[in-house]
């Protein structure tokens, strides 16, 4: 696994890697001062991102949120030093996993770092479930529109608007969404889901 870790606090951040190098299954690379988080992220593609903040702020967290960008999700564990509710809410908000108050870095870090994998991981197929269900719902909207419209220029029943566009996509190899949105842009009515 590797286990890309961002501190400005050098100190801390050499201990902490030096503490994480300590298991052979880790790979640990740093983020060398005066690079940005981003671009450690495509340079090394890390399994995780480790954060370490002495005193995390929004504007630390803004730099991470550019890690939410399709091509550079990564699951992130953040570690503070103090407990603050709305700093957490935005951090889970802008995609941090794990959010961890510790004065100092635990002396095995490798559960929380398996932990917000495992959360990332449980996220984003969640977020994959969800992006599924509103295409498919976006398309069933798409399919009824188009029926309601068939029907009423065609002065034919729900079950004959269906077959028609079913019959339509069939001829078309296409899917009954599609015909269906050709169908509601050939009349003017446009994509309104």
């Amino acid at each position: 696994m590797t286990v890309l870790v961002a501190d400005a606090n050098t100190r801390r951040a050499r201990a902490l890697s030096d503490d994480l190098r300590a298991d052979p299954s880790l790979r640990v690379l740093s983020v060398p001062a005066g690079t940005a988080l981003i671009d450690a992220v495509r340079q090394h593609h890390p399994d995780v991102v480790l954060v370490d903040m002495g005193r995390a702020d929004r504007d630390a967290l803004d730099s991470i949120r550019a890690l939410t960008q399709p091509a550079l999700e990564r699951p992130v564990a953040l570690f503070v030093d103090r407990d603050d509710v709305d700093l957490m809410e935005t951090a889970f908000d802008i995609g941090i996993c794990s959010y961890n108050v510790l004065e100092a870095p635990p002396d095995d870090v490798k559960p929380l770092l398996r932990a917000a994998i495992a959360l990332y991981s449980r996220f984003k197929r969640t977020r994959g479930e969800l992006t599924e269900a509103q295409r498919k719902l976006a398309e069933q909207k798409r399919i009824d529109q188009a029926k309601r419209l068939f029907m009423k220029t065609e002065n034919t029943t729900e079950d004959q608007a269906y077959r028609w566009l079913r019959r339509r996509a069939m001829q078309e190899s296409r899917r009954i969404a599609a015909v269906a949105a050709d169908y509601l842009a050939a009349h003017g009515q446009g994509d309104e889901s």
